[in-house]
């Protein structure tokens, strides 16, 4: 069975950069073969906002709904479908009498009433049906549909209800509390949830600066060189990340990902140079401040990323992720300290955006990036 769901919950928050400013390190001079040159601009006395985030009682409750979801009972059903159930069925789409898209037998969908995968339209179609009941209807979207296949038509639907799984979410009552989730009390519940929402937010608020004072680096630098095998190394990084958004959606192709998202040619390659500019930015501020990883750095460094990513011991990380890869993300830790060690830093108190439709992950702001072409004469060393 194919499981498909295309609405996922996203944070998206936009940075507001500020221009680097002339303070120390002005006009530094970096050259490496291995990653490229670049003259610096003043990286030190930066000015940043930071967000802090509210957590709100509401906050505490969507989490607690969310917490009540794992403990969920799924039972089968003939019908007639509801709001919430699973249903899944035999699907075909027709547009202009051309077969979109046909999930059949092995290949049966799973439509999640509610998520509106395919509009509402649709989902209100295949409300109060049975099993096996077979449907033919009619959908039209509007032009700014976000599925570009069925934007600004009719499409007819052919579905035939194979099954129909119904979610029972338990009730928050004083013995589910203590008999279940452990607490002593729903106060000691909200207690708990509150401060670990907190803590996330403390965590975002703190990458959202971070990464707001490298891209200033980077906005204001000037690169004039890079090396062809480190952008060779985060263009295939770049296509695997897009591969895993492929499977993840069941896209038969990572080309069904740039169209279903609207990604050009520009686009990764703003993504691929944004990294490779990062990672000389990274490289010309540890060399000029001496920041080199000793061995305690490297295991200290483990130590916090065995921890932050949930593995039971360093030797489980590593078998994951190569060791060059990890000594970069711990220099590149050290220079991110730096750089939000010697800036002038402006908390403002901000409501984080909490709902959205995914999009593929673009760590940085690409729209000041300079145009890889800019580089062409001189991107070898």
């Amino acid at each position: 069975m194919r499981k498909k769901l295309l609405w996922v919950l996203f944070a998206l928050t936009p940075f507001t950069l500020a221009a680097c400013g002339s303070s120390d390190g002005d006009g530094a001079a970096y050259s490496d073969e291995a990653y490229g040159a670049v003259t610096l601009c003043g990286y030190k006395n930066l000015s940043a906002e930071k967000s802090i985030y509210t957590v709100t009682d509401q906050d505490v409750q969507s989490e607690i709904e969310t917490m009540l979801y794992d403990y969920a009972e799924y039972n089968e059903s003939d019908g007639p479908s509801e709001n919430g159930d699973s249903i899944t069925a035999d699907l075909t789409a027709e547009k202009d009498g051309e077969t979109l898209f046909s999930y059949t037998g092995d290949d049966s969908y799973e439509i999640y009433l509610g998520s509106e995968e395919f509009g509402s339209e649709f989902d209100e179609k295949l409300t109060g049906v049975s099993v096996g009941d077979e449907l033919s209807f009619p959908v039209t979207y509007d032009a700014d549909f976000y599925l570009a296949d069925l934007a600004g038509g009719d499409v007819t639907y052919t579905v035939t209800v194979l099954g129909i799984t119904k979610e029972t979410i338990p009730e928050l009552t004083d013995d589910f509390i203590t008999d279940t989730l452990g607490y002593e009390s729903k106060d000691a519940l909200e207690k708990e949830i509150r401060a670990d929402l907190e803590s996330a937010n403390e965590a975002s608020s703190t990458y959202e600066l971070r990464e707001n004072l490298l891209q200033q680096v980077i906005d204001g630098s000037t690169f004039d060189s890079y090396s062809q095998n480190l952008y060779d190394s985060y263009a295939a990084g770049v296509e695997a990340n897009y591969e895993s958004y492929a499977e993840m959606f069941g896209c038969e192709s990572v080309e069904e990902v740039y169209d279903l998202f609207e990604i050009t040619e520009e686009d990764l390659e703003k993504e691929i140079i944004t990294q490779v500019y990062r990672t000389i930015i990274v490289h010309a501020i540890s060399d000029a401040e001496k920041l080199e990883l000793s061995d305690k750095d490297y295991q200290e460094g483990l130590e916090r990323y065995t921890e932050e990513i949930g593995y039971e011991s360093t030797d489980q990380l590593l078998a994951d992720y190569d060791e060059d890869s990890l000594r970069e993300w711990i220099l590149e830790d050290m220079v991110l300290d730096f750089l939000e060690k010697n800036a002038t830093i402006t908390e403002t108190e901000t409501v984080p955006e909490t709902e959205g439709v995914f999009e593929p992950e673009v760590l940085f702001n690409t729209e000041s990036v300079p145009d890889a072409e800019t580089l062409l004469d001189t991107e070898t060393l």
